[in-house]
């Protein structure tokens, strides 16, 4: 493979460059289910497993796909491409990262409102019966 032709490069070739393929649409898969999880189902649980999956699985996918794939299968000369290619996968992950924390916060927050309400009720009612 000639790294130095015009148009797209490639960090793998043959049957590898088809297996990232499936990890690169099976992650902007995770991404959809994930903005689908965070508005739709509105519990702390799955916001915090949300977080928790988000923040070990892709710096682990960086890691093993450095070490175990590029190394040993990586097109020589293309650790460049490489590297950008994880470039922008890190910062759409921080972007979703990010995305969950702040709808958590925001979640939390919300929740907490909530239970303030509810205490102020009951202490309003516990008066009103005492009087």
């Amino acid at each position: 493979m000639n790294n130095d032709a015009p148009g797209l490069r490639m960090a793998y070739e043959g049957s590898m460059r088809n297996g990232i393929y499936v990890f690169i649409i099976f992650g902007l898969l995770s991404i959809l289910a994930t903005l689908w999880l965070l508005y739709r189902k509105h519990t702390l649980k799955t916001k915090y497993i949300l977080l928790v999956v988000w923040g070990i699985f892709p710096p682990m996918w960086f890691l093993i796909e450095y070490f175990f794939i590029y190394m040993p299968y990586g097109v020589k000369d293309s650790f460049v491409f490489f590297q950008y290619g994880q470039d922008i996968a890190s910062k759409l992950w921080g972007a979703v990262f990010a995305l969950i924390s702040i709808d958590l916060y925001k979640a939390n927050e919300e929740k907490k409102k909530t239970v303030k309400k509810e205490e102020e009720a009951k202490k309003s009612r516990s008066h009103k019966l005492n009087d």
